[in-house]
C-alpha cells in the first residue's frame, strides 16, 4: 500500500497538534464554550503579534517572481490545515479554527480601497493587531508557536508571504469544510502578494455591524464588487462562530455546532426559516436571535445580515416570521423579552441583494429548501477571487511547473597551446581540470 507523500508529512504535523493544539482549544467544553477572556494573556499575545509585521524576514524573492510556488505546495498546504483541524478535540474548537482562518483573510482584504492610489491596501498579510476589530483573531495567528497556523506557516512555507498563506490557507478551508471537498478553489488561486509591514488605519476600513450601509460602503464602494458579490461573501459566516470575548456577538450563524463546520448554504436558509427578533436590543451589541441558548451555543445574526433581505431599520423592532408558532401553540416572535408577533420586518427595496439571498438558500416555490449549493458556490467563486486579488491583478502568477536544480555548465576546455610533446614520453599522469567558477555551480531555477 502506498500513500501519497503529502499524507505522510502530514502524520507527523497531525501527531504534533495532537500534543500541542491551540492554547484556546482546551478551554472549549463538549457542549460549547469560547475562548476564555484573560485580558493578560491576550495583550501579551498582541505585543508579540506586533513584531510579525516588523521583525518577520520577509521572502521577497518568491513574491517578486524569484522563487518558486508549485501546485505541489498549494496541495500540500490543504493537508497540512486538514491535520491541524482533525487534531481540534471538538466542533466548537474545530468552528473557531476554520472559521478564523477565513476571518483572517478576509479581515486582511477587505480593507482596499480602489479609490485611495497611495495606500490601497488589500491582501498584504498586514493586519492592525491592536483594534478591536481584529479582536480574536491573535487565536488564530501568533508568532509564539502556539498556534497551529502560525506553526504550520513557520515551519514549511516561510519562503510564502503571509498574505499569498493566509488566502490559500482559506481556499484549504473552503474545500475542507465543504460537502464532500467539493468546493475547490484552486483555479482561482495565484501567488505573488507582496506583504506589507505596516498597515496604520487599516481596521477603520473594515466594516461595522450597524446596518447595509456598512456593507455597501466597504464591499461595493471601496472593494468595488457588486450587491450580489457583497451576500456571496457574507455567506462565509455558514463557518465559525461570534464570540461575546472578542467582537461581543456570541453564538453560531446556523443551528449546530456541527453545522458550524461545514461550509454551505445554510446560512442563507437561516435567514428565511427562522422567526428573528432583536438580542441585545439598545445596546452596541444589539444583534438578532431565536430560539434560546442552544446549549452554549445561541444562533445569532448581525444587522449586516439580517438587512440583505429585511428593511430592518423601517420596522424596527420586529420579528421576520410572524407566522411560525410553537409546539404549544404560541408564536415564536413573542419571547420573555418582547413581543413582536404583530411587527412582521418588511422585505428590503435592495432587490439585488434580497434576490441573491433567496437564491443561494435553494428555496422552492413551495417554501422548502433544495439541497443545492451550486448558486452560491459559483457566486463565490467570482466574488473571493475579486476580493482576494483586488490591487495585484497585474502583479500575480501562475503555479510553476517545478522548482529544483540543474546540471551546471560544463566547464570549458583550455585555449593555451598544449606543451609539445617530448621525444621520450613520460610516464603518464592525471590529469588536471580546470578549477570550477562560482557561475559554473548549481544554481536554483523555476519552469514556469
Amino acid at each position: 500500500m502506498t500513500m501519497n507523500k503529502h499524507k505522510i508529512q502530514a502524520l507527523a504535523w497531525l501527531n504534533l497538534y495532537s500534543a500541542a493544539a491551540c492554547p484556546f482549544a482546551s478551554n472549549f467544553g463538549s457542549s460549547g464554550g469560547s475562548p476564555p477572556n484573560d485580558a493578560v494573556h491576550r495583550q501579551g499575545l498582541r505585543r508579540r503579534l506586533n513584531s510579525i509585521n516588523s521583525s518577520q524576514p520577509k521572502q521577497r524573492e518568491l513574491q517578486v517572481g524569484g522563487g518558486c510556488f508549485t501546485e505541489d505546495t498549494y496541495d500540500a498546504i490543504f493537508v497540512d490545515i486538514e491535520a491541524a483541524s482533525a487534531a481540534q478535540p471538538n466542533n466548537v474548537a474545530r468552528s473557531h479554527f476554520l472559521g478564523g482562518i477565513l476571518r483572517l483573510a478576509a479581515h486582511d482584504f477587505m480593507d482596499f480601497d480602489i479609490n485611495d492610489a497611495v495606500a490601497p491596501m488589500g491582501a498584504d498579510g498586514c493586519i492592525d493587531w491592536a483594534h478591536q476589530a481584529n479582536s480574536g483573531l491573535e487565536t488564530i495567528w501568533c508568532d509564539d508557536g502556539s498556534c497551529p497556523l502560525t506553526e504550520i506557516y513557520q515551519e514549511k512555507y516561510s519562503f510564502i508571504s503571509r498574505a499569498d498563506f493566509w488566502v490559500a490557507a482559506s481556499n484549504a478551508v473552503i474545500k475542507l469544510s465543504s460537502p464532500n471537498d467539493e468546493f475547490d478553489l484552486k483555479s482561482t488561486f495565484k501567488w505573488g502578494r507582496v506583504d506589507a509591514d505596516q498597515c496604520p488605519d487599516a481596521a477603520l476600513r473594515l466594516p461595522g455591524d450597524t446596518d447595509c450601509g456598512e456593507v455597501q460602503d466597504v464591499f461595493l464602494n471601496r472593494l468595488g464588487l457588486t450587491w450580489t458579490d457583497a451576500v456571496a461573501l457574507l455567506g462565509g459566516h455558514t463557518l465559525g462562530r461570534g464570540s461575546s470575548d472578542f467582537s461581543g456577538h456570541d453564538g453560531i450563524w446556523v443551528d449546530t455546532d456541527q453545522e458550524a463546520t461545514i461550509f454551505d448554504k445554510r446560512y442563507y436558509e437561516e435567514v428565511l426559516r427562522r422567526a428573528w427578533v432583536p438580542r441585545n436590543e439598545g445596546t452596541a451589541l444589539q444583534d438578532w436571535t431565536w430560539g434560546g441558548g442552544n446549549n452554549g451555543s445561541p444562533r445569532f445574526m448581525l444587522n449586516t445580515d439580517m438587512c440583505l433581505l429585511f428593511d430592518i431599520e423601517t420596522t424596527f423592532p420586529c420579528c421576520s416570521r410572524t407566522d411560525l408558532t410553537r409546539n404549544d401553540g404560541t408564536n415564536q416572535c413573542d419571547t420573555r423579552n418582547s413581543n413582536l408577533s404583530g411587527t412582521e420586518c418588511v422585505r428590503t427595496t435592495n432587490d439585488e441583494a434580497a434576490n441573491a439571498m433567496v437564491l443561494f438558500s435553494g428555496q422552492r416555490d413551495d417554501g422548502r429548501f433544495g439541497n443545492d449549493n451550486g448558486p452560491f458556490f459559483t457566486a463565490f467563486r467570482v466574488a473571493w477571487q475579486a476580493a482576494t486579488t483586488n490591487g495585484w491583478e497585474d502583479s500575480l502568477h501562475e503555479f510553476v511547473l517545478s522548482c529544483g536544480t540543474v546540471s551546471p555548465t560544463p566547464a570549458p576546455l583550455p585555449t593555451t597551446p598544449p606543451t609539445p610533446v617530448p621525444t621520450v614520453p613520460p610516464t603518464p599522469g592525471p590529469t588536471e581540470l580546470p578549477t570550477p567558477t562560482i557561475s559554473s555551480l548549481p544554481t536554483e531555477t523555476c519552469d514556469d
